[in-house]
């Protein structure tokens, strides 16, 4: 049952969706992570949340971003979420910058910025309404509820952030090999915070923060990738810290996700195991497919067991956007610092 009480807070107080593998959609989080991995890269991904629960809570993102001349990137998303039978579906799509403000073989600077339009849109007809239900027979009686003579809300929305990479050179002792980079980052959504509620004139989506950071250590031919993200919006926040381990072309990953940062017992949400692989299609590309399951460990768990995640990644290595007018200066740069999955062969 879906009562008018969903209308009027849920729609202008909702969290904004968000993936388990927030490392597989830097972009989705940051603006300023647009094409710090160099070249092009193409991503997909697919969310099922709470998956025996009744209705459909599916997340869909399709992400291109690219390396351009001049030390900038582009990008463009587009991102859909359906919830309850299609009771509510987001659409939106954005377009992203980036400009590389430090970029040397050890250190790269970032700042990024988002803007796009989205649209709600809700079904009156698929509402059920406390006034409908008998106590023995269910749904029976028409509600006194009238539909509004309107059924989506369209808005502009922005966003900006900023990323740090750094990376530790390599060094050999004997057999052992060690390479590492950190990749730190912030970002705020929803700047101009737009009206997107379908009732009221007052309620306005709340801005939302970011902090993230992740690192990927080589070890001989193994690469320890340990990371972290935290997401506040109004009174919602998560924190998800975990690790993968990917011993090529093979990656296996736990995380951890809590409703606040401290940890306290009662706020814990989920246990996070991932399984992907990583296959080079050839010496300039390679193609990444992860799954992941969320394990409820909240309240929530007697009515639904976990979520379902999917992401399909491609990276295309040596390519840039406009580089037939790219400058001189550009073409003498001989070092790149290395990205999360590049020069660990």
């Amino acid at each position: 049952m879906v009562v008018f009480l969903f209308l009027q807070s849920d729609f202008s107080n909702a969290q904004d969706p968000n993936f388990s593998q927030f490392y597989n959609n830097p972009v989705y989080y940051n603006p300023g992570m647009t094409a710090i991995g160099n070249g092009f890269t193409f991503r997909s991904n697919y969310r099922s949340l709470w998956t025996p629960i009744a209705g459909k809570f599916n997340t869909y993102s399709v992400t291109f971003e690219a390396e351009a001349i001049n030390k900038v990137g582009l990008g463009v998303m587009a991102f859909s979420d359906v919830a309850g039978e299609g009771l509510l579906r987001t659409t939106s799509a954005n377009l992203y910058y980036s400009y590389r403000a430090v970029d040397t073989r050890n250190l790269i600077f970032q700042v990024g910025f988002s803007g796009g339009i989205a649209n709600k849109y809700v079904d009156w007809s698929k509402f059920t309404f406390s006034d409908q239900l008998d106590e023995v027979f269910g749904k029976t009686y028409n509600s006194a509820f009238i539909n509004p003579n309107f059924n989506s809300a369209t808005y502009a929305d922005f966003g900006s952030g900023f990323a740090f990479r750094f990376n530790r050179r390599s060094r050999k002792s004997g057999t052992s090999y060690k390479r590492s980079t950190i990749t730190l980052g912030g970002a705020v959504h929803h700047l101009s915070r737009p009206k997107d509620a379908l009732i009221g004139d007052k309620e306005k989506l709340p801005m939302k923060f970011n902090v993230h950071g992740n690192a990927n250590v080589l070890i001989n031919k193994m690469i320890y990738s340990p990371g972290f993200i935290f997401e506040r919006q109004n009174q919602f926040q998560t924190v998800t810290v975990g690790m993968s381990v990917i011993n090529k072309p093979f990656t296996l990953g736990f995380w951890f996700r809590n409703r606040n940062y401290l940890f306290t017992g009662n706020r814990y949400d989920s246990f996070i195991t991932s399984l992907g692989i990583n296959v080079p299609m050839n010496r300039v590309s390679t193609m990444r497919v992860t799954y992941s399951f969320d394990l409820t460990i909240s309240r929530l768990r007697t009515a639904s067991i976990g979520s379902h995640e999917v992401s399909l990644i491609f990276d295309f290595d040596n390519q840039k956007l406009f580089k037939n007018v790219q400058t001189r200066r550009s073409n003498k740069r001989k070092y790149r610092c290395p990205t999360d999955f590049k020069g660990y062969d």
